[in-house]
């Protein structure tokens, strides 16, 4: 029988196994928090199916929240060294300038001219970024 620490015959490093039962959520407290169940239990909330039917999302920015997915996906292309902290730096400096012109639309509605050309301009850099990592 195996100990809690393995040894990888190749690598000589032991590796932890942690025994992980089943969590439910508990009804004390102001929100739901996890709380362990008794060994065999069933957890409180199964899992759903979100169907998407296939199709791919909308990717066009039209949000504060479109723009703000952006910039996580740029840094974490960066972070995977997908993309150059330059381009990441420029992709942010866009971000900062489109998420200003969000808050003069909100303040001047005729703005949303000038607005709608920098997020298209903002998303073409970005489409031309998704096209040189997939090649």
């Amino acid at each position: 029988m195996a100990g809690p620490r393995d040894k990888d015959p190749k690598k000589g490093q032991g590796q932890l196994e942690l025994p992980l039962r089943p969590r439910a959520l508990s009804s004390v407290g102001p929100g739901p928090k996890p709380v362990a169940q008794a060994s065999g239990a069933t957890p409180a909330r199964p899992f759903r199916v979100i169907r998407g039917e296939g199709q791919k999302r909308d990717e066009t920015l039209r949000s504060r929240d479109d723009v703000a997915r952006l910039l996580v996906a740029a840094a974490a292309d960066m972070m995977l060294k997908r993309i150059s902290v330059e381009r990441a730096d420029e992709i942010e400096k866009r971000i900062d300038k489109v998420m200003r012109l969000f808050d003069m639309v909100d303040r001047n509605p005729v703005m949303m001219a000038l607005l709608r050309r920098e997020l298209d301009e903002l998303e073409a850099i970005w489409r031309e970024g998704q096209r040189k990592r997939k090649t």
